[in-house]
């Protein structure tokens, strides 16, 4: 096999991987795994707007918007104008969001905790830095 056929192939079975580990993480609470990517994102930079939750998602704002609303009638997620620009728009969890971004945080960790121990510990450092690369050249890519 060639060699970008062995890179696709591998990232395919990689992307597979990834989708699994986070599927497992969202079925029990209702929400569907881009709620839970939202959910995340939320977590980790309360006060984020749907504009730049497009942008790290990659995905359309309005599909963005969609998966807030229900967030928000679900009960994990609040929006509230900006004090500073009353045009911006902050999302926030609430008490219900916050307690699943805290279980979906510790149970992704152990997941890859047990993967990471699996690699030589002397292979670890050019595991992360592949990985670096790769997604530094996927941005590239994405850009052109």
């Amino acid at each position: 096999m060639d060699s970008i056929k062995q890179f696709r192939e591998y990232t395919r079975q990689l992307e597979c991987h990834l989708s699994y580990m986070n599927q497992s993480d969202c079925c029990c609470c209702g929400v569907s795994q881009t709620q839970c990517f939202l959910i995340v994102e939320i977590g980790r930079k309360p006060g984020i707007s749907v504009k730049e939750l497009a942008e790290i998602l990659r995905m359309d704002k309005s599909a963005i918007s969609r998966s807030v609303e229900e967030l928000v009638q679900k009960g994990f997620v609040e929006r509230n104008p900006s004090k500073e620009d009353r045009r911006y728009v902050e999302l926030r969890l609430l008490q219900k969001g916050q307690e699943r971004f805290e279980k979906i945080e510790h149970d992704m960790y152990l997941k890859f905790k047990d993967v990471w121990e699996r690699i030589p510990e002397e292979k670890r450092g050019q595991v992360l830095e592949s990985l670096q690369l790769y997604n530094e050249a996927c941005m590239v890519a994405e850009k052109m």
